[in-house]
């Protein structure tokens, strides 16, 4: 009897501690499930960047019932050997545009001896070129579908057109340009695009160009030699690289081996996340010269989004409604930077009386160096930049000026004039 006693307490105990074994394998598994689905929420969230490029009364908003386009997913990572889901996510975003540039030359007997002759030589005669280029959707302003791209790729054009992923065209207008950043914003009539088309195109995501690395995966879709969209991939290589332009202006771009061939001007850099991280440009590059290879150029996406957030904006005003500063000035540029230990910008040479700029302090010296955020150096990207600001408006400028130990930073507002008709001096 206390035998079966004793064998009922040992099967009892082995029972208990079975009993605890499961549940603690149990718990254990719950704890891990709750561990991984939390990692994994913060892992897909730190992947997605919301886009900074939207327009003042924030009409890229998904949410708007006048949005025709949802934006691209980006909530996706790929691995550097399938990157077809990011591709296939992105490409609704792309457009392949063509350009339309009419020139016009004088007959070459004409310009040789300067006579006629009297058989017509002297009849100016034009022709036709074309050229491609890439863009991306960024958002709807209105009753408008707008494209980023890059301002050579639309620059002299008479005609622009655009592609859309599934094969429709239609006519762009360009709706404002910056040729320092070369950026440039183009728009398509949302009543021009087919309505099967609206259903399949999308808005590109912006991206962060401030925290990507060297070594980061890059990957560019662009309408390489004009054949239509095409997909490379490679590695950001070094940033902040100083590249000389051909008019002998110096742009800060990333570098990338990330095949940029003739075409992809204008189209997106990608990270991972099939976010925009730069503005692919073939002019930049070095490849097609022969002087060295694996050496493409973007423009970094966070320095131009505050240019292209006005592009988008832009409203063209008549020449009595343009804000007036009242300076003349001339560019510092690196030559003149680096002998006389200047800032780069737009140095003030001369500051007409009771004009903005003299009621907010600016004199003869001083050096601009950005409005509303945008560099500026020239006297021809101030005309470019006032042009679109109506008198009245309040601007920012970031000047440098003279102190006792040397060049020193400065922000000011300043509340734009208006010209004087009488005023026929050269100053902005």
């Amino acid at each position: 009897m206390s035998n079966e006693n004793g064998t009922e307490k040992k099967s009892r105990g082995w029972l208990k501690w079975i009993v605890v074994l499961g549940s603690g394998i149990l718990i254990g598994a719950a704890v891990a499930v709750v561990f991984i689905m939390v990692k994994t929420g913060n892992k897909k969230q730190k992947s997605v960047l919301k886009s900074d490029v939207k327009s003042e009364s924030d009409v890229i908003s998904s949410t708007d019932e006048d949005i025709v386009t949802e934006n691209v997913s980006s909530s996706m990572k790929v691995t550097s050997s399938d990157v077809s889901d990011i591709a296939e996510s992105v490409l609704p975003a792309v457009v392949s545009i063509d350009c339309v540039i009419e020139s016009s030359y004088s007959d070459m007997f004409d310009d040789m001896f300067g006579y006629g002759y009297g058989f017509g030589y002297n009849t100016p005669r034009t022709y036709e070129t074309t050229a491609s280029g890439t863009g991306f959707i960024i958002g709807q302003n209105g009753d408008e579908l707008l494209i980023a791209t890059n301002n050579h790729v639309v620059e002299d054009a008479n005609k622009v057109s655009v592609e859309f992923v599934d094969g429709k065209t239609a006519l762009a207008t360009v709706k404002g340009t910056d040729s320092a950043y070369d950026v440039a914003v183009i728009s398509v009539d949302i009543s021009d695009i087919d309505s099967d088309t609206l259903g399949k195109i999308k808005i590109a995501t912006i991206g962060d160009s401030d925290i990507v690395k060297v070594g980061d995966m890059s990957i560019a879709i662009g309408n390489s030699l004009g054949y239509g969209q095409s997909v490379t991939v490679g590695h950001i290589s070094a940033l902040e690289r100083e590249v000389k332009t051909e008019d002998n202006k110096t742009m800060t771009l990333m570098q990338t081996d990330t095949i940029i061939n003739h075409g992809n001007s204008g189209g997106p850099l990608l990270n991972i996340y099939g976010e925009v991280i730069g503005i692919t440009s073939a002019k930049y590059g070095t490849s097609s010269s022969g002087k060295a290879e694996g050496m493409c150029f973007a423009i970094p996406i966070t320095k131009v989004v505050p240019i292209i957030n006005e592009l988008m904006n832009r409203v063209e005003l008549s020449p009595s409604e343009v804000g007036y500063l009242g300076i003349d000035g001339k560019e510092v540029n690196d030559s003149y930077s680096k002998a006389f230990s200047m800032p780069k910008g737009l140095y003030i040479y001369s500051v007409d009386k009771d004009s903005a700029a003299y009621k907010a302090g600016l004199k003869s010296g001083d050096i601009i160096t950005s409005i509303d955020g945008r560099a500026i150096s020239t006297m021809e990207e101030l005309k470019n930049i006032l042009s679109y600001k109506k008198y009245d408006t309040e601007i920012e400028i970031i000047y440098s000026t003279m102190g006792n130990s040397g060049y020193e930073d400065k922000k000011i507002k300043v509340k734009l004039g208006k010209k004087s008709v009488f005023d026929k001096s050269g100053s902005n």
